[in-house]
């Protein structure tokens, strides 16, 4: 086993329950379908663990249930699923970063995987299709079946191409060992439940590899995953506060300095303005 996949689990109550179900069900089917399928899960609610087992061994998926079924946050879960495995698969050499609104192909991690064994990269995504059929990270746009389980999936086969391009998306495959070595996510700053975690855990690559190299994360086109993207997240309570205190976070951990850094790795000169005004402001 070279890889071990590690996914924050929500599915919400009342309204939106059966289609949560409904998604979780088409990812940890898609996923059972390549060689390595051992996932680090964090129940974040509203399944009990039991049912949430009786889920997943009905997908034929092999699984270790971490939490009770509280939202402690999408830092907080993923940092506690990486100690599990630093703890208890010391010699894996890849970890992953899944999301239960996705879809993939079968050894999507493959062409990943083969990349970051003969590159100095830390991690690398592979490309994704979202809900509303948009290319990532390219922007440009492709027909979505309507059938998410079967035509989907020949889809991304029919995106693939040996190119390498700058660019950040989520699902995200980690070098476990310098991932360990900069610590993952950093809780200490990020207390919010969503925002920001990703930026922070950039910003930690960045310093790892070296100023001098102005690096920039990448995404190996050989794979494409189906990421619907803020399927769930963004309908949660009190989420602008969330988000401000990872902010809040953010700011503390890396300051000025640092948000300038990451308007570079984004390549969008403008994207942190409001920030780091509120810095110069403070």
């Amino acid at each position: 086993m070279k890889i071990i996949h590690t996914l924050p689990v929500m599915i919400r109550s009342e309204c939106f329950r059966d289609d949560d179900l409904s998604m979780a069900r088409a990812c940890f089917e898609s996923l059972r379908s390549s060689e390595d399928h051992l996932v680090v899960l964090y129940n974040q609610g509203c399944l009990s663990n039991d049912n949430l087992r009786a889920l997943l061994t009905s997908c034929g998926l092999s699984a270790v249930i971490l939490g009770h079924g509280e939202n402690i946050g999408i830092a907080r879960a993923r940092q506690t699923c990486f100690e599990y495995i630093w703890k208890h698969h010391r010699d894996v050499e890849y970890i992953s970063e899944i999301h239960v609104d996705m879809v993939f192909p079968r050894n999507w991690y493959v062409p990943l995987l083969d990349f970051l064994a003969n590159s100095d990269e830390p991690m690398i995504s592979p490309g994704i299709v979202t809900m509303y059929g948009e290319l990532q990270p390219s922007g440009l746009d492709a027909v979505t079946p309507d059938d998410q389980e079967a035509d989907l999936i020949t889809l991304l086969g029919e995106l693939k191409r040996d190119e390498v391009v700058e660019g950040f998306v989520h699902p995200v495959v980690h070098k476990a060992r310098i991932l360990r070595e900069i610590g993952g996510y950093d809780t200490q700053f990020l207390r919010g439940k969503q925002g920001y975690e990703d930026d922070s855990l950039l910003l930690s690559y960045y310093y790892y590899m070296g100023t001098r190299t102005n690096w920039r994360p990448k995404c190996y086109l050989k794979s494409w995953v189906y990421h619907a993207t803020m399927a769930q997240r963004m309908t949660l309570p009190d989420k602008h506060m969330e988000f401000a205190l990872n902010e809040e976070g953010l700011i503390r951990q890396y300051g000025a300095y640092g948000l300038m850094r990451l308007s570079n790795i984004h390549r969008n000169p403008s994207a942190f303005d409001n920030l780091l005004q509120k810095i110069i402001q403070q």
